[in-house]
Formats: C-alpha cells, structure tokens, sequence
C-alpha cells in the first residue's frame, strides 16, 4: 500500500489500547483473541469529526449491536482507549466478519477505521480509503 494513502491520524488510531469484556471480565482484546481467533473491534462513538453527547454516542452504539445482533454474531462490550489521556470510547468486539464487513458497518457509522485484533497483532483498517497499519501486542507490545 502506498504511504500516501494511509492518514495522519492513523498513528493515534494504532496507539489504541484495547480491551473486551469476555468471560466475566475486562482483558486485553489480543488475549481475548488467542481464544477465540481473529476479531474486529467496532464503535459507533464520535464518527468522524462529530462529537455527540454521551446519551446519542450510546443510542448509536446500540444501533451498531442491533447489526452485529442481525448478523447473527455475538458481540462482546470493548472499549478503545487512549493512552496518553483518559478519553476512550464503548465499542464491540466480533469474532466471524470479514475485514470488508466490519470496514462497511464501521462506514455506515460514520468511523475513520475499525480494528481487527489477533493474539499478536492490532491492526487498523480504513473504513473509507484502502490503507491499513498495524503493530505487535502481547508480551512487551501491549
């Protein structure tokens, strides 16, 4: 992929602490996925440059699980969280889509990207441009 296609703000994006709720409690969305195989992390939090109040951000987000319902999959509570601040944003964690679904629900909510998560890797996919970065995580890589 050429560099040219991949945002400035992706950096921010690929920084992203994740985490899901599996199991009774919250951990590491990597750790989640060396159980259950690869899996996508999407929000419908602050699409785009919007910033919705936290009751429309919700009201959004439960929309997205109605999707993810529909699908027939079974969505997990995530959470994506900056590191360098306190702000982080109610997300859902999938096992079961393709990275092309889970870009095109990331688009229908407005999302710059959505995450696909393994037990070694976080990587971020553009939901409106082809471009992708990723990063290493377990161990000493998050």
């Amino acid at each position: 992929m050429s560099e040219d296609l991949v945002p400035d703000i992706a950096a921010v994006y690929l920084a992203t602490i994740v985490t899901a709720e599996w199991r009774g409690a919250w951990r590491a969305a990597h750790a989640m996925a060396a159980v259950v195989g690869p899996m996508h992390v999407i929000t419908a939090w602050n699409p785009g440059d919007e910033r919705p109040s936290a009751d429309e951000n919700d009201r959004r987000n439960a929309l997205l699980r109605a999707d993810l319902v529909a699908l027939g999959l079974d969505p997990h509570p995530a959470l994506g969280s900056d590191p360098a601040s306190t702000h982080a944003e109610a997300s859902w964690a999938v096992v079961g889509l393709t990275d092309a679904d889970a870009c095109a629900l990331g688009a229908k909510y407005g999302q710059i990207a959505v995450f696909r998560i393994t037990a070694d890797t976080q990587t971020v996919l553009g939901c409106f441009a082809p471009w992708s970065v990723s990063r290493p995580v377990g161990g000493d890589g998050g």
